[in-house]
């Protein structure tokens, strides 16, 4: 028996959803239709605040819980209401909320809480300042926002007096979503250099006989830091687009997009833009380096040599581009196809001129002796690395294995015995 939440849908509006979905979505929309005429809105606290939802796919995930930030009741129409259901609000009550409880014969607006004393007392430093607002009605909301406005600052309404939650939390977040990117990158580069740091001055005078060679430990300021910031730029790099290809083999094996990834997955994906443009910061801070270590312009260089250089450069220009895209002022003008393209192809070029560009440069050095005999060289590593994410990249791009993929991700689910073809949607509030 199907489940309707009481609604109402104008005919405009049904004319609206009517050019932009599936006969089997009209159907559940003219039920209801049907459902709004039957019914009145006598015991609705919502009022005309309620949003109907049809599907359950990425955008009214995405939607919904937006929605409910800005005060409306989203509603979910979908044959699976299991897949539509949020997880419960965990958070604190927070201070706005208790003092609206303790005075509820007034109307508790939070706002100004995201700046400081000090800017607050000089003009020059908040005006223009976005301030963010929320409160339990419009109206307070309103006078509030023409407050904010009078003192020369740009009011940014953030709906109903349950979002103080969130903006009681802002002034103490510390780069919260450059924190994982942070603790990686520091990971890898403390990895490299200490690998550098025994093979180049341990390991090279514990082989040799005689007297230590102390001079080998100038290098460690110039030489070590550009060797790891090298190979920490290209591992990042990498950590870029191997979540991606995780996802898409676990969608293929799943055969549906709406099963959730796991937590550690979901944290990484989320990271990438972060991971990128550290992974460009890394790549043009060695890139200077290098110029004072490595270039002798009274010695002619080889093909291999011309070759990598010339991948690097090509790297770093098409790196460039890739962190300028994800740049918000910038993605904001490009639409979605065009963001898409450039940051797949791109970014998968990227790693072919990184690959490239590490195999010319180690391509004598790949085969030689490990250091210590347990010592592997930063090219010995990364270049197997490099070749592997290509290698796993390739099956997804053959037509046979893409067209399948590209099906999951519109929407398309492996059938499940245990569901029925015909089964009636229903209204998830």
């Amino acid at each position: 028996m199907a489940e309707f939440w009481r609604s109402r849908i104008s005919q405009e509006e049904y004319r609206l959803i009517s050019s932009s979905h599936s006969s089997d979505d009209m159907e559940l929309t003219e039920q209801l239709v049907e459902a709004g005429q039957d019914h009145d809105d006598q015991d609705n606290e919502w009022g005309d605040r309620r949003v109907i939802l049809v599907g359950s796919g990425d955008m009214t995930r995405a939607l919904a819980p937006s929605l409910l930030r800005a005060h409306y009741r989203p509603v979910v129409a979908t044959r699976k209401p299991n897949r539509a259901r949020y997880p419960g609000e965990t958070q604190k009550v927070s201070l706005a909320e208790a003092l609206q409880e303790m005075l509820p014969e007034a109307q508790v607006v939070k706002a100004f809480n995201t700046l400081s004393a000090y800017v607050l007392e000089r003009e020059e430093l908040y005006c223009g300042r976005e301030v963010p607002v929320c409160g339990g009605t419009t109206f307070a909301r309103a006078r509030v926002m023409a407050l904010v406005r009078d003192m020369g600052m740009v009011p940014v309404d953030k709906g109903g007096l349950k979002n103080a939650r969130t903006l009681e939390e802002i002034p103490f977040q510390f780069f919260p979503e450059w924190k994982v990117a942070f603790i990686v990158t520091g990971i890898i580069f403390a990895f490299f250099w200490t690998i550098k740091f025994f093979r180049s001055q341990i390991c090279y005078n514990l082989q040799k006989d005689g007297d230590w060679d102390w001079g080998v430990f100038e290098k460690l300021p110039l030489s070590n830091t550009q060797n790891a910031l090298a190979f920490t730029g290209c591992l990042l790099l990498l950590l870029c687009y191997i979540p991606g290809m995780i996802a898409a083999y676990l969608q293929l094996w799943r055969g549906t997009k709406y099963s959730r990834f796991p937590g550690w997955l979901d944290t990484w994906l989320k990271s990438r833009k972060q991971l990128g443009l550290l992974s460009l910061l890394t790549g043009c801070t060695h890139g200077c380096l290098a110029i004072f270590l490595n270039i002798n312009w009274h010695q002619a260089i080889s093909w291999t040599q011309s070759i990598y250089i010339t991948c690097g450069v090509l790297l770093a220009a098409v790196m460039t581009i890739l962190g300028v895209t994800s740049l918000p002022s910038v993605s904001v003008k490009l639409t979605w196809r065009e963001f898409s393209v450039v940051q797949r192809y791109l970014g998968w070029i990227s790693v072919i001129l990184l690959t490239s560009h590490l195999t010319f440069l180690s391509i004598l050095g790949l085969m030689r002796p490990l250091s210590c005999y347990f010592l592997l060289s930063g090219p010995q590593i990364m270049v197997p690395v490099c070749f592997l994410t290509l290698m796993f990249k390739i099956p997804l791009v053959l037509p046979c294995i893409d067209s399948r993929l590209t099906k999951i991700r519109r929407g398309y689910e492996r059938h499940n015995p245990t569901d029925s073809d015909n089964q009636m949607p229903k209204l998830i509030p």
